[in-house]
């Protein structure tokens, strides 16, 4: 990319940063446009909309993503090739099982080490799918957070999974310690997963190391009562509440 474009993006990405996405009525209209698009061109996206929206669309040219299936969201959230380079983790044989999300977070930190030893400009995102543990991912998070790896990590934690006799737990207690900041989001509040995550771009592109964001997500119909203090619910009908209530809707966005 050439100087003069990089600079005005990265203009524009710390301005995200400084400014809270609920002030920006432009961005929430956007955000709720693409969650439509995200969960019409997939069903299997419902209940993690948000968490691909909010987590992906600050992403610049420059900068490099991993992701468990990618699918059609190049096209929706990159148009123009205006997007990351990308690497797409599915397996291309249906019978091979897909990477669990410890080797799927070491294979991003081999990519955040090369750009950093060799002055790449740019970041490495890797949006891991769903997972229940991250034991398994200490020794390479205290590798990124020993080397300041422009990396940040997106985990989707699905309370669907939980027994009704389980309590909710946080998967970033399980890496207290390893030096990597974690951040635990409403993974069903597309403006909550945005902030964050451009807190976290921002950190890794100014050398401040390795993040993991785990987004708590709910992928069935309808979310019950017991995980609302964690999970608001639909990510498009929250999103149209917001912009309600900020006098932002029109009617040209609904569904």
């Amino acid at each position: 990319m050439p100087s003069a474009k990089r600079k005005t993006k990265h203009k524009q990405a710390q301005a995200a940063v400084n400014t809270p996405p609920s002030r920006d009525p432009d961005l929430m209209r956007r955000m709720h446009t693409l969650l439509a698009k995200c969960r019409e061109a997939s069903p299997e996206n419902v209940g993690v909309e948000a968490t691909l929206v909010g987590s992906l669309m600050g992403l610049l040219p420059e900068d490099f993503l991993t992701i468990s299936h990618a699918d059609h969201l190049p096209a929706l959230l990159f148009p123009k090739k205006s997007g990351p380079e990308l690497l797409d983790l599915a397996p291309l044989d249906a019978t091979v099982p897909p990477l669990n999300a410890a080797a799927q977070i070491a294979l991003a930190a081999g990519y955040a080490l090369d750009r950093s030893v060799h002055h790449r400009p740019g970041l490495v995102l890797a949006f891991i799918g769903e997972a229940d543990s991250l034991h398994d991912t200490r020794e390479t998070l205290t590798f990124a957070a020993t080397h300041k790896l422009p990396l940040v990590i997106v985990v989707q934690h699905n309370l669907a999974s939980m027994k009704k006799t389980d309590g909710v737990t946080d998967l970033t207690y399980e890496i207290l310690g390893v030096g990597v900041a974690g951040m635990t989001v409403d993974g069903s509040d597309a403006m909550a997963v945005y902030r964050v995550t451009q807190e976290a771009l921002y950190r890794a592109r100014h050398d401040g190391g390795a993040t993991l964001i785990e987004c708590k997500t709910y992928r069935k119909a309808r979310v019950p009562s017991r995980v609302c203090p964690w999970v608001q619910g639909d990510a498009i009908e929250y999103m149209e509440q917001q912009l309600r209530a900020r006098n932002f809707w029109h009617d040209a966005l609904r569904r």
